[in-house]
């Protein structure tokens, strides 16, 4: 009988041990020889490992030095791939451990998957775990349930709708200013590390508008946990993660999963609240959270327990996305565009007068005055062009596949790096490391001669749903802050702009603030 048992125990081990040199040799080499005999280069694929002690090395010396004001940043934010497009060109192959992965800087073929979402989908499932915490539901659903979702949730962002959250996100950008105006000094003046007040204004700004809920503390701890919980999963100094790691009790584990409980039970009292209002007044639709929830309101959940929970879990899963995506991107993008604007003090100028000309002393924003301020527009979308949200964008092709006149087969990760294509010459000028607002005075197409190259939302039918919102949250507040304040670099500001799940300053962005 232990014969038998042995004789298993030995093929089951032999079956492991050849499987895994399959996995972690043999087939990387083998997809290595396909793609170079297409054409393509890049690295030699290395036991193991691949590339990954060379990103992690690379982030590591990218990290540790600052920039120039007015240096280039890609370098130091996506730099292996940035590197690695330089030695070999626009399309190259790279390793994340024993997994290929095509890197595509040409345009046209970006778009191309970014059209086709059927074929090239999220890459969730092939990243950290952790990062699953965060995005579900309409960021993770694919094929039909993609399509249905995001119909059912378009309504939130249309342009009627739109126009009613004008005077709320005005008053939340007020909130923030005051708080400003208290920490300004007899003088008229003060070091302000404008950060905080950013999340704070953009945490806001989410909470009251699509969940029509008190900004309570503990909100604004979840929208901190989320971005925590990014950082945790995007780690570019460990890129790769080695497979069914994620299953044992580590301590990263175990900590990521306590942080995302706490954000759940929160976020469950505040779907049941909203469930106990509804039942009694018996209204629908008025924000995001009623749209998550719309489907509880015409079933009887006493009888559909099962689907009550379904329904529960989907919504906890989305107000996780647009509570990290409302909060990330737009203080992102504010983040930016005030230092930026403390750079270049004659932006800052030209913008302050068309504010001044455009909303006097009118206390309130209305959306038709918003659509005068044509300088701050063009202010925001340059800052885009230069720190999109997300400097590389990652999709899974789901079946074998032609791209370009190149093969290439189902799992390949590909990666579409955006910052290298808003910095392309050849579409944008000579000067495209330049911040140069007015090349989007005649709007954006003529602005990338003709080339829809300008893509910091994304592109194609999974397009950020909020781009419209966070535009228009993020003029709101530029406005408002040019007719309060003044403001230029403190001396200790230091500028490293760096990855983590979006592109944040590493070092913060201590500001010097004048009232006006």
């Amino acid at each position: 009988m232990w014969d038998y048992v042995i004789i298993a125990v030995f093929t089951l081990l032999l079956i492991w041990v050849v499987k895994f040199v399959n996995w972690v040799w043999i087939e990387p080499k083998k997809m290595e020889k396909f793609f170079r005999k297409q054409g393509l280069k890049g690295n030699s694929y290395r036991l193991l490992f691949g590339d990954a002690n060379e990103i992690s090395d690379m982030y590591k010396e990218a990290y540790s030095k600052t920039l120039g004001l007015y240096d280039d940043v890609v370098p130091r934010v996506i730099p292996f791939i940035s590197k690695t497009v330089e030695k070999y060109g626009q399309i190259a192959f790279a390793w994340i451990g024993p997994r290929p992965q095509l890197i595509i800087t040409e345009g046209d073929l970006m778009k191309a998957v970014l059209n086709k979402y059927r074929d090239y989908q999220r890459s969730y499932d092939a990243s950290n775990k952790i990062i699953r915490l965060v995005f579900g539901g309409l960021a993770h659903y694919e094929g039909d349930k993609w399509s249905k979702s995001r119909m059912k949730l378009n309504p939130a962002f249309h342009v009627d709708k739109l126009k009613q959250m004008v005077p709320k996100i005005q008053a939340c950008s007020d909130d923030i200013l005051n708080q400003l105006k208290n920490k300004i000094l007899k003088d008229g003046s003060n070091i302000v590390n404008i950060v905080h007040y950013l999340e704070d204004y953009s945490g806001l700004v989410v909470t009251r508008t699509l969940f029509g809920a008190p900004f309570t503390p503990q909100m604004r701890k979840n929208f901190h946990i989320l971005n925590d919980l990014t950082i945790m999963a995007n780690a570019p100094s460990s890129p790769f993660n080695i497979p069914g790691l994620w299953y044992l009790p580590t301590e990263k584990k175990r900590k990521a999963l306590a942080m995302e409980k706490e954000v759940r039970d929160s976020l469950l009292f505040l779907i049941n609240e909203r469930l106990k209002i509804r039942k009694l007044d018996g209204k629908r639709g008025q924000d995001l959270l009623d749209l998550f929830l719309d489907e509880l309101y015409d079933i009887d959940t006493t009888t559909n327990n099962r689907v009550k929970a379904r329904i529960i879990d989907e919504a906890i899963a989305n107000c996780k996305m647009f509570c990290f995506g409302g909060f990330d991107t737009t203080s992102n993008l504010l983040v930016f565009t005030l230092i930026t604007l403390a750079i270049h003090q004659n932006w800052q100028t030209l913008a302050r007068e068309e504010v001044l000309k455009v909303l006097g002393n009118n206390d309130d924003i209305t959306n038709d005055t918003l659509n005068q301020l044509k300088i701050v527009s063009m202010i925001l979308y340059e800052v885009l062009r230069i720190y999109p949200p997300a400097f590389e964008i990652s999709r899974v092709v789901e079946e074998n596949t032609e791209l370009g006149g190149y093969h290439i087969p189902k799992g390949i990760l590909l990666q579409l790096p955006v910052a290298l294509l808003h910095r392309n010459t050849e579409i944008w000028g000579e000067d495209a490391l330049e911040f140069k607002p007015e090349r989007f005075s005649e709007g954006i197409l003529k602005a990338s001669n003709g080339h829809a190259a300008f893509i910091p939302f994304g592109w194609g039918p999974r397009i950020c749903i909020g781009q419209n919102y966070a535009l228009m949250e993020g003029k709101i507040f530029v406005a408002q802050l040019l007719r309060t304040f003044k403001f230029e670099l403190a001396p200790t500001y230091k500028h490293a702009p760096y990855a983590a799940f979006t592109v944040q300053p590493q070092y913060g962005a201590p500001l010097v603030f004048h009232k006006l």
